[in-house]
């Protein structure tokens, strides 16, 4: 016996002996439920008398079931449109936007004073570096590209991509796997770029190096303390939401800490993109030349 099978908005009904089984296809972009039942008949029919049809007027669907599509709400908790945290000043994009501002208008007002030269400290640790001034841009510029693009990409795409269309937990979870790679990444690429700045004479000044200073220092700081602590803080709070005690004085404290915590750590990250657009303009400058 021959069975086809349509899967664009088609149903199959299959009659076997006495009965047989209607099963109810949809294409996948519109399917909202398959239909699956048993019929019987009071004929009856040999085996070889097997009938096959094919019909689009039988699709039943469920109008009453919404299509499948992620949200971020919460997976088990009853008010699941309260955010996990209310948005500090400084998560706002038109703060983030004025952050940026003033970096670049600072980055431009030092660059056109006059050059200034560098600590003792960085140009003492240049004539040890074994790189010649050329890798040494080379490894530079590839560390600040790589280190830029990825805190620009996480802070302004990916993680308000994963925010809007994710369900909290989910979103929590993987940020909890993804940030102390994008931490870590971060350190290292920051790192290069002030060891590779020190064999860089035309570049070196005490703007590039202060800026990569704070950036590392802001960077770390996320690295070693607040995205683990935040994290921590975070699943903690799960653990009581799943044991039913969301009023309790303790998750009201958890939830506190999580917002300072969340907040600083989103601070400390922006002080480290500003310090980036301090030092590209720099950068910019002396390649211009």
């Amino acid at each position: 016996m021959k069975i086809l099978a349509s899967l664009l908005s088609t149903s199959l009904i299959l009659t076997t002996g006495g009965g047989g089984v209607v099963f109810g296809f949809s294409s996948p972009s519109s399917v909202k439920s398959i239909h699956i039942k048993a019929v019987s008949s009071s004929h009856h029919h040999s085996p070889t008398d097997s009938l096959i049809a094919f019909t689009s007027s039988n699709v039943r669907l469920q109008n009453s079931l919404s299509p499948l599509k992620f949200t971020p709400k919460d997976d088990n908790e009853a008010s699941s449109d309260k955010p996990f945290i209310r948005p500090a000043l400084h998560n706002s994009n038109f703060f983030r936007a004025l952050s940026i501002l003033y970096a670049l208008l600072f980055a431009v007002y030092t660059t056109s004073k006059s050059p200034s030269t560098a600590t003792n400290a960085l140009s003492k640790i240049g004539k040890h570096l074994i790189l010649s001034s050329k890798a040494a841009a080379t490894v530079h510029i590839l560390s600040f590209g790589t280190w830029f693009g990825t805190v620009f990409y996480t802070t302004f795409i990916a993680g308000i991509t994963m925010f809007k269309n994710l369900p909290r937990r989910t979103f929590g979870t993987i940020q909890s796997k993804l940030f102390p790679l994008y931490f870590q990444l971060c350190t290292g690429m920051v790192a290069l770029q002030i060891l590779t700045l020190t064999a860089m004479p035309d570049v070196l000044s005490k703007t590039s190096e202060v800026s990569l200073l704070v950036s590392f220092f802001a960077t770390i700081l996320n690295l070693l303390y607040l995205e683990p602590k935040s994290t921590k803080v975070m699943f903690d709070r799960y653990t009581l939401e799943d044991e039913g005690k969301r009023e309790s004085d303790e998750y009201k404290s958890l939830a506190k800490s999580f917002g300072k915590l969340h907040g600083m750590s989103s601070l400390a990250n922006l002080v480290a993109l500003c310090g980036g657009i301090v030092h590209a303009v720099r950068l910019a400058s002396n390649l211009a030349v």
